[in-house]
C-alpha cells in the first residue's frame, strides 16, 4: 500500500519534470523563416524565453539577407530581454533597432518594429528609477 501512495505521489512530479524542456543545442536546418517565427513564437507563449531567443537568433544567423523579418527579429530578441528582466541588454538593443530607422532608407523599412520598439523603450526607460544626484556640498563661511 505504502509503494502505491508513494507511486501516486511521485508521478505528477516525474510528468512535470518530464515535460521540462531545455533549449536544444542544435535548431533543425530545414526551417523556413515562417517556422522560426513560429517555433519562437510558440516558445514565447510558453515562457521559454531563451528557447525563443535561440530561434530569432538563430534566424538572423541563416538568413541575413531578410531584412525585414531580421527588424521583426530583432524586436522580439529585445522584448524578450525585458522579459527576462534585463532592462540594460533590451534598452541597447531596441535602440540599435531604432537606429537602423535613421537611415536614408527608412521610409522602406516596415513601421511596426520601429513603433513597437519605441514603446516598449518608452515602457522600460518609465520603469527604470531615478539616479539621485549627490547633494552639493555646503559651503564653510
Amino acid at each position: 500500500m505504502n509503494k502505491a501512495l508513494l507511486l501516486l505521489v511521485l508521478l505528477p512530479v516525474l510528468g512535470w519534470l518530464g515535460g521540462c524542456q531545455t533549449v536544444p543545442s542544435e535548431i533543425p536546418p530545414d526551417l523556413s523563416p515562417a517556422d522560426y517565427f513560429q517555433k519562437a513564437q510558440e516558445a514565447s507563449d510558453a515562457g521559454k524565453f531563451e528557447l525563443a531567443l535561440k530561434y530569432y537568433g538563430s534566424f538572423l544567423e541563416r538568413y541575413p539577407e531578410e531584412r525585414d523579418r531580421g527588424l521583426w527579429a530583432r524586436y522580439e530578441i529585445a522584448l524578450l530581454h525585458s522579459k527576462l528582466n534585463d532592462e540594460t541588454t533590451a534598452l541597447r538593443l531596441l535602440d540599435e533597432l531604432l537606429a537602423q530607422y535613421a537611415g536614408d532608407d527608412a521610409a522602406l523599412l516596415p513601421q511596426g518594429p520601429r513603433i513597437l520598439a519605441e514603446k516598449i523603450k518608452a515602457k522600460l526607460q518609465a520603469a527604470k528609477p531615478p539616479v539621485e544626484q549627490p547633494a552639493p556640498a555646503a559651503e564653510n563661511p
